[in-house]
């Protein structure tokens, strides 16, 4: 069976009058012929598609009148520019000979396209489009996100506190070395082994055999075809309805026999050994700590089999600000003892916090860092 021919349409470009039948070679409104016009269809944008059920607004030619309807494009008269049927010898409208002209209507259509962009106004090299204008644009904004980031993330440094007081603390504990009883896989050098044997460690999964199990499948099967249609542009007013098939799937689910490994839990032993060792062991802690700037280690009275063990310290100061709210710090280094130590009751120091949330630290009068500092309250 053919395929359908649908109805096309022109508008006039010379007196704007739209709608006009493709097989119409005159304008009805101004009598002139068909000169440089694009055929459509009313209702369908051009590349569109339509499924078998969307069809209802085409307008089709009868059988009949499809009948007289030419495959092949019009013929454009080189002399007078109107587009004459594919049958026609000579041109209806100037009556020039066929032979005379070489365009059809699609080679008149890309000519007319290329003089319509080499007509176009050229943007001059020196002038930035509007597509060269967005990346400045972006560049500027970047530039001054990052300007706001270092004003709102960098050092704020407030005015002169006054010192109010001073603590400081230092612990240190005392480590014994006791005779203990461990026990593990390996036996530790200086161990004393007191006994050994062979335990459980832990299981490998080993193989035992396989087994046919069903497992279920799917796969994608065509289950029918649906039918969608393109339209061709004939370039003779009219255009051919083209019939295309997709594929329609559906999931097909079946069974098959796999071969599937089984596996069996098999102990493993080792020999632990249980012994006695010497360690050093933390058995107490002993503090110092005033509320001055005089620091010194508390006396750990070592006995017999002990040893100093870890070391901690902490060195503090308030301060008060001009609204008598008091805030209190601690050296973050505590190898910066000496700029603790060198300050005194009453002096005007200056802390510099971070917004960013990192700690604060003891600066001078232009905000240089002398020593990190964490806020305690």
């Amino acid at each position: 069976m053919a395929n359908k021919i649908v109805m096309g349409y022109w508008d006039c470009p010379f007196c704007r009058n739209k709608e006009i039948a493709g097989n119409v070679v005159n304008c009805p409104s101004c009598g002139r012929a068909r000169g440089e016009v694009k055929f459509y269809m009313k209702g369908v944008a051009e590349g569109e598609t339509r499924e078998e059920n969307e069809r209802a607004d085409i307008e089709y030619l009868d059988e009949e009148e499809a009948k007289y309807v030419s495959k092949n494009p019009d013929w454009y008269c080189s002399f007078c520019n109107s587009l004459n049927s594919d049958n026609a010898e000579y041109c209806s409208n100037c009556g020039a000979s066929r032979a005379d002209s070489e365009s059809n209507y699609f080679e008149m259509l890309k000519k007319k396209e290329a003089r319509e962009q080499a007509e176009a106004p050229q943007q001059t090299a020196q002038q930035p489009t509007p597509s060269s204008k967005k990346p400045l644009l972006i560049f500027a904004a970047i530039v001054i996100a990052l300007i706001l980031f270092f004003v709102w993330f960098t050092g704020n440094k407030t005015d002169a506190e006054k010192i109010t007081s001073f603590s400081w603390e230092r612990v240190a504990t005392v480590e014994r070395n006791t005779l203990v009883s461990r026990s593990g896989w390996n036996l530790p050098e200086g161990a004393e082994l007191t006994d050994q044997k062979s335990e459980y460690h832990h299981s490998d999964q080993v193989l035992d055999h396989y087994e046919t199990v069903q497992v279920q499948r799917s796969r994608q099967v065509v289950d029918h075809y649906e039918t969608y249609y393109t339209y061709r542009d004939l370039g003779n007013g009219n255009f051919e309805e083209v019939p295309h098939e997709r594929p329609v799937y559906r999931t097909e689910y079946y069974t098959e026999p796999v071969q599937q490994p089984v596996y069996v839990s098999v102990p493993r032993y080792q020999t632990k050994y249980y012994y006695n060792i010497w360690e050093w062991q933390e058995v107490r802690t002993e503090r110092a700590g005033a509320k001055d700037q005089e620091p010194y280690w508390p006396d750990l009275n070592l006995g017999e089999n002990e040893r100093e063990g870890r070391k901690a310290e902490a060195y503090r100061f308030t301060v008060e600000d001009k609204k008598s709210q008091t805030t209190r710090y601690r050296l973050a280094n505590v190898n910066q003892l000496d700029v603790w130590q060198n300050l005194k009751a009453g002096d005007a120091v200056y802390i510099t916090a971070q917004r960013s949330g990192a700690n604060p630290y003891l600066s001078d009068k232009d905000g240089n860092k002398i020593a990190d500092l964490i806020r305690e309250n």
